[in-house]
């Protein structure tokens, strides 16, 4: 599968998975207690893949300091937008704004791999900040 199915279908994961996080956070459970209940299960869930994969677990040295980046933006986007669904208006505004991070790394992309901005890529960009400014309004 190429990356335009996959990314279709981690958007609606990622949708599933805001709806639900949201419905948990509006009925009033705690943050914490929904972020280690659910995020426990996604752990058993990502060592049953590897079980099954037959893979084994190896990691380079080298990618740690990235494992500890990544886990910090993982904790604090989780509970930041699960802080900020409890009060707004929807839950949509607050995926709305934080898919400003599309923006954040595209841009980084660009330093960190090389990637190609043109013309048309940063026009989408610019129709994204104007998107998070009516969302945010």
């Amino acid at each position: 599968m190429t990356w335009v199915p996959l990314s279709i279908l981690a958007a609606l994961s990622l949708a599933m998975h805001s709806l639900a996080m949201a419905k948990m956070t509006k009925s009033g459970f705690d943050i914490g207690r929904i972020n280690l209940n659910v995020f426990l299960l996604v752990l058993i869930f990502i060592v049953a893949q590897q079980l099954v994969s037959g893979r084994g677990y190896r990691l380079p040295s080298s990618q740690w300091s990235y494992i500890v980046i990544a886990a910090l933006g993982a904790y604090l986007i989780l509970q930041l937008s699960l802080m900020a669904m409890a009060s707004a208006p929807n839950p949509g505004y607050v995926g709305g704004i934080t898919s400003l991070s599309a923006v954040v790394v595209a841009i980084g992309s660009v330093f960190l791999f090389g990637s190609d901005l043109s013309l048309s890529k940063m026009l989408g960009i610019v129709l994204c900040l104007i998107g998070v400014y009516f969302i945010g309004k």
